[in-house]
């Protein structure tokens, strides 16, 4: 698991926090506002909310409600000009185990925990984490986290080449410093001069148990 913690007094406008890493889930909780009442003590996100959500926790004298806001909440961006490592991938066959090429492995090395994101086709390997085997400079296989089998792609779809196609690393957290931003909206930020502690979570270590039944 990857985590960073940050303390910031907020100016009461939308922020860009710079993370290290693209986040599973982000707490935002407003140290001043934590006894108000009616006020936001705490922000959630969760990955996969849609751009600008928040799950906001409003208490009062004898209860916390919970609100879903729809604007000024958490919009996670990554941030092109710099990456964690990533290599474009150009390739996958179906087969057993299934093979991808990629611009370059230099990067990485057997053993690290990687994430693909943006494949056409061979859908079945978006956003789940796998550990690579190098096999050269371009081509790599998969294991699962949790077996330690290679991946058998035979029965995915076919793989479609796009120009968002990315193999990347989870293993290093210093060479993935201000990968990912994350805008902070007003329904987050709270009001000029609040303090705000702010933890930002990565699942890079949950391990992909597959069909359980």
């Amino acid at each position: 698991m990857m985590q960073e913690f940050y303390k910031l007094t907020s100016a009461g406008a939308a922020y860009n926090l710079e993370i290290g890493f693209e986040p599973e889930t982000i707490e935002v909780v407003n140290y001043t506002k934590f006894g108000t009442d009616d006020a936001v003590s705490r922000s959630i996100y969760y990955r996969g909310m849609a751009d600008a959500y928040t799950l906001n926790e409003i208490a009062t004298d004898d209860a916390i409600n919970r609100v879903i806001t729809a604007t000024n909440g958490f919009t996670v961006t990554a941030a092109s000009s710099v990456g964690r490592d990533k290599s474009a991938i150009s390739a996958f066959t179906a087969a057993s185990p299934g093979v991808g090429t990629v611009a370059s492995t230099a990067n990485f090395t057997s053993g690290d925990h990687v994430k693909m994101h943006g494949i056409a086709g061979m859908t079945e390997l978006n956003d789940i984490i796998f550990e690579i085997v190098v096999i050269n400079s371009t081509t790599f296989s998969l294991k699962d986290l949790a077996t330690g089998d290679a991946i058998n792609t035979t029965s995915y779809g076919t793989y479609v080449a796009g120009t968002n196609d990315y193999l990347v690393n989870l293993s290093d957290v210093t060479e993935n410093s201000g990968s990912f931003y994350c805008t902070l909206g007003t329904s987050v930020i709270g009001s000029d001069s609040d303090v705000l502690y702010i933890t930002a979570t990565s699942g890079s270590t949950y391990k992909n148990l597959g069909d359980i039944a």
